[in-house]
């Protein structure tokens, strides 16, 4: 983690940002799933620190500030200047870093949802057609999941297409019972989605880490479905 993005999470944590940056910020925490991590990450080893260390809090700000001045100066370039670090401050670092290195090795044996999750939408190829349908698929081609779910609820629930890429944007804000319930119904029904339906409730179970859960719906797939060799790849994956 660079010192930049350090700073940002402290600063956001101590509630010293703009309103816009904190806007910003919130809508990155919204989108961005490897920097939701780190920002948890870093408040959990933080909350340990302040506990264990509390005596030093206005130190370790004081510290922030000088990096912040140092090295993130927008209107001038200023000499380094040599900073001398409290004991407890090697022992933050040597935590986090210790934190996220276990994070990213646990990471690289277990399968994410991001591996397997790769949708586009395509319900129109104009504006003229439908101006909610083609603002809803732009939202959701660029990621930007929260603005396209709040354009899929104007939307009627008859084109199971549509109910689809919403039940997607729903579970990539976390909105999972929500879209289990739009799955469950897609699975029920008849429209070409029926299985693909049973492939993004295994991946939304694998994003919220239950996975017994998520194996159990893969094997749900049957062999014809478009998604069974995908299915077979995550099961393989789990065990």
């Amino acid at each position: 983690m660079n010192e930049e993005l350090y700073i940002s999470f402290e600063s956001y944590l101590q509630d010293e940002m703009t309103s816009v940056d904190k806007i910003d910020f919130e809508e990155q925490l919204t989108n961005d799933a490897d920097f939701r991590t780190q920002f948890e990450a870093y408040r959990e080893v933080t909350n340990l620190l302040e506990q264990k260390f509390s005596a030093e809090k206005d130190s370790f700000k004081e510290n922030l500030n000088t990096i912040s001045e140092t090295y993130f100066s927008k209107t001038e370039f200023k000499k380094p200047k040599v900073i001398s670090f409290k004991p407890w401050l090697y022992a933050a670092a040597a935590s986090f870093v210790l934190l996220m290195g276990t994070w990213f090795v646990f990471q690289n044996n277990q399968p994410l949802y991001d591996d397997f999750a790769h949708e586009e939408a395509h319900f129109v190829s104009r504006d003229g057609e439908n101006a909610d349908l083609k603002i809803a698929q732009d939202l959701f081609n660029n990621k930007e999941y929260s603005k396209a779910v709040s354009v899929f609820e104007k939307l009627g629930r008859d084109n199971q297409e549509v109910n689809y890429f919403y039940a997607i944007s729903l579970i990539e804000i976390e909105n999972y019972s929500k879209a289990e319930a739009i799955l469950t119904d897609l699975q029920n029904g008849n429209s070409v989605y029926k299985e693909k339906a049973v492939w993004y409730k295994a991946l939304s179970a694998l994003k919220q880490e239950k996975i017994d859960r998520c194996r159990k719906i893969l094997k749900e797939i049957p062999s014809e479905a478009e998604d069974y060799q995908k299915a077979q790849k995550l099961l393989k994956d789990l065990d």
